[in-house]
């Protein structure tokens, strides 16, 4: 448990802070979100200008990962984040001003949208790569487990309470809302401490610098490289790092195929779908609380390799309510259970894979292997989207789900083979061991 009488006192501040601080800036976000999305379509009446702003978001942050993995690594991450959140802040408060004097303008949303979009990568990848500097390494998994718990239950309230909220009040309320919760997450983040387990020796191999005579632009693809190289000269982190990107790509129709099927295919009310919808938070949360509370994970690449081994039997038994002939009343229940058993294994597949990278990989290069992940999932989800959304159209489920269901399992097979698993087990064996000395030499030196 993180309030456990271990656990220093610094330690359990920062993950009540921490805690407090993305739930608020996350209920706020999902409460803007829903309001700009409604709005769009409300005023505009066009699907079009709401990907466009979508469109933007994603190619924006996309662009910006290799450079924010370079600064969350060679920078001061706190100054990163704290400048990072008070610009947020400012911009949030230059769209309310504007909201508030002239109504709703679609193009002060996508100057919006461009400008939190070109921030927000150094934030988040900043964070990433603090979490075993702001908490202990033996303790990170539970860290994540807990935060995984919280924050699904701001993915359960917000949307409810942005529909709630944007009845009874103006857009612009739905601005300030979110102003004022960036301002809070901002003024928690000052008290976090961020450098609680920083040790310089994890950065020593920063030295591997490009030549003095190189351009900026130069140092800058040589910095970038050096995280794309780290991937491709590991044997375990290069299959794991394909893995996720498979993951990513097959995740795609686990968000296609359930509002197709229930939507098209059985004509469930809307109401009926939001309320099966609300089952994946359920998942996430439950099981979000049990990886927070079990021992950590000596096999972290192993449990994730038999979870998606189950989680591909789930895409054809997924067909049953369409292949079969069972009442609403049973396909409803079916579609809540498989919602809440994915977003269960999706939580036993992600939690053990960041546990092993937060673990494996050396805090020197964390942030660019991090930016060099999400700008290849960035880039792999929209594919996955736009191929199945197409397949639904054109093929019978059957054959898309019998395909899928072939390929992620031979993929799984392949990629987490018996040298991956072993050579993982090895690294988290070894860091955990690390972890002992470094507790036996800290308890000696309080004796």
């Amino acid at each position: 448990m993180m309030f456990s009488k271990e656990v220093p006192y610094t330690e359990k501040l920062n993950f009540i802070i921490y805690i407090f601080s993305r739930l608020t800036l996350n209920l706020g976000s999902l409460i803007y979100t829903f309001a700009v999305s409604y709005s769009i379509l409300y005023f505009t009446g066009s699907a079009l200008y709401f990907s466009i702003n979508l469109a933007i978001s994603s190619v924006v942050m996309t662009l910006m990962l290799p450079l924010s993995g370079v600064m969350s690594d060679l920078g001061n991450k706190r100054r990163i984040i704290i400048s990072g959140e008070i610009l947020l802040t400012l911009i949030m408060g230059g769209l309310l001003l504007f909201t508030y004097l002239y109504g709703f303008n679609i193009y002060a949303i996508y100057l919006t949208s461009f400008l939190t979009a070109l921030v927000n990568p150094f934030v988040s990848n900043s964070f990433q790569t603090s979490m075993t500097e702001m908490f202990h390494k033996e303790r990170i998994q539970k860290v994540m487990g807990y935060v995984s718990a919280i924050m699904s239950s701001a993915i359960i309230i917000g949307p409810a309470l942005g529909g709630v909220l944007f009845g009874l009040f103006d857009f612009y309320v739905m601005i300030l809302i979110f102003f004022i919760t960036y301002a809070v997450s901002t003024l928690l983040d000052f008290l976090i401490k961020f450098d609680l387990y920083y040790n310089p020796d994890d950065y020593e191999l920063n030295n591997d610098t490009a030549p003095a005579s190189s351009t900026v632009i130069g140092k800058f693809k040589h910095d970038v490289w050096q995280g794309i190289k780290y991937i491709k000269d590991s044997y375990v982190f290069l299959r794991v790092f394909i893995m996720a990107a498979f993951i990513n790509f097959f995740a795609s129709l686990m968000g296609i195929y359930p509002e197709k099927a229930m939507i098209t295919e059985l004509k469930f009310e809307a109401e009926t779908v939001g309320i099966i919808n609300a089952f994946d938070g359920i998942g996430v949360l439950i099981a979000g609380i049990i990886i927070g509370s079990v021992k950590q994970f000596k096999n972290p690449v192993g449990l994730m390799k038999t979870s998606l081994l189950i989680w591909t039997f789930t895409i054809p038994l997924y067909l049953l309510p369409l292949y079969s002939s069972l009442s609403d009343t049973y396909s409803i229940v079916f579609f809540a259970a498989m919602g809440f058993s994915i977003a269960v294994l999706l939580q036993v597949i992600n939690v053990p894979l960041f546990t092993y990278i937060q673990l494996a990989v050396p805090q020197y290069i964390k942030g660019r292997v991090f930016s060099t992940m999400g700008l290849f999932a960035s880039s792999i989800v929209p594919v996955g989207t736009l191929l199945y959304g197409f397949a639904y159209d054109n093929l019978p489920y059957w054959i898309i789900h019998s395909i899928s269901f072939i390929a992620l399992i031979t993929v799984t097979l392949t990629f987490l083979n018996k040298r991956v698993i072993e050579e993982s087990k090895a690294d988290v064996i070894k860091v955990s061991k690390e972890i002992d000395i470094s507790n036996d030499l800290h308890e000696n030196a309080n004796i």
